[in-house]
């Protein structure tokens, strides 16, 4: 008998978390599982999951690209490395296909930074964008000689840029506040580095396509991979910014479950976001459900909340994670609420009364 109740874990948060593992690519796509039972006793039960892509004729005229699941989990994993935020270019030339992402910090003598790179690949042809940030000096008194640079200077977006080529390889830096990025192109022809094809006006473009989505591009990117229209709040509470980059939506299809799911995610922390709290909107419509659950009433410590007139659920967990769970029309909506330092995830300052008051905003 199908129940609206999973054994200590409702059926919304875990099939939120299963989609969400697909569309950020922590999860195989052809793996076989089960995702309301694996949360229960039998976890040999199998059922294959599919991410549906969208058709030619549901896509946007926006004139960016679309971040394929894979990238994105790709870049999720490199973020999880950076104190930063990580931008990526909306814009690529003809050809080129996303190869891998990676993060790391590096200590020196001298200074600490973080460094994201994100490398895309056109048959013998590379590129790459590179992104540091400078986490910590250790010596702010020491000087060096700096040689005047002679590269030429660029524009993009109204900042300052430098382009250089030299010994096979093609150079563009710039800066966004404390972030420094870079573009570089080069070809390999066996054990040696050439100059690629990619023109220094295409490169440009791509610098100046490395920025935030605006919310009017990111909305109808995600909202033509789902059927139904995607809800946002009117009230986000202080400090708390959009991450455009990370809307997203995405159709997930197994073999006794269909779903769609659109996240919203928010982000609390400095320009770049380090020392970041989290704040995610979720949006999941069931289409079909033909799992049997356990009858075993959960024994969950909610917190029931009145949203524009219908029950509302507010859990927060021993480790300060909240979520807040209510229903509107066919939709399961949840709003969580977290932060992450080297420990794991932890709770935030972030109140019940202003996640009910998101909550009742969303429309």
């Amino acid at each position: 008998m199908k129940k609206s109740v999973l054994i200590g874990v409702s059926i919304v948060t875990v099939l939120a978390i299963l989609l969400a593992a697909v569309a950020f690519g922590f999860a195989d796509a052809n793996k076989k599982f089960n995702a309301f039972k694996s949360a229960g006793t039998n976890p040999n039960i199998s059922d294959p999951i599919t991410v549906i892509e969208p058709n030619n004729e549901t896509q946007t005229n926006i004139s960016f690209r679309s971040i394929e699941p894979d990238e994105n989990g790709a870049v999720q994993q490199a973020q999880s490395n950076v104190s930063f935020r990580i931008i990526e270019p909306l814009y690529l030339p003809s050809g080129y296909k996303f190869e891998n992402a990676g993060g790391s910090r590096f200590v020196g003598v001298m200074n600490e930074i973080d460094m994201a790179s994100l490398s895309y690949k056109n048959g013998d042809e590379q590129l790459t964008v590179k992104e540091i940030i400078v986490v910590k000096t250790k010596d702010k008194t020491r000087s060096s000689n700096i040689p005047n640079d002679t590269r030429e200077i660029v524009d993009i977006n109204g900042i300052e840029g430098r382009f250089s080529e030299e010994n096979g390889m093609k150079l563009l830096g710039w800066k966004i506040g404390n972030l420094s990025l870079s573009v570089m192109s080069w070809k390999n022809e066996g054990q040696n580095q050439t100059s690629s094809s990619l023109s220094k006006e295409k490169m440009i473009k791509i610098a100046e396509s490395t920025r935030e989505k605006t919310l009017e591009e990111a909305i109808p990117e995600a909202q033509a991979k789902v059927s139904f229209k995607i809800l946002q709040p009117t009230y986000i509470p202080a400090g708390y910014k959009i991450n455009t980059a990370q809307i997203s939506g995405t159709k997930f299809r197994g073999f006794s479950l269909e779903a769609e799911q659109a996240v919203l995610p928010y982000i609390k922390g400095d320009e770049f976001f380090a020392k970041n709290e989290y704040l995610n909107l979720k949006e999941l419509l069931t289409i079909k459900d033909e799992t049997a659950v356990s009858e075993t009433t959960s024994k969950i410590p909610w917190e029931y909340v009145d949203i524009n007139g219908i029950q509302g659920r507010f859990l927060e967990e021993q480790s300060g994670i909240k979520s807040l769970n209510w229903k509107a029309g066919n939709l399961s909506l949840t709003i969580s609420s977290y932060a992450n330092n080297q420990s794991g995830f932890t709770g935030t300052p972030l109140s019940m009364e202003e996640m009910v008051k998101m909550a009742r905003s969303v429309k």
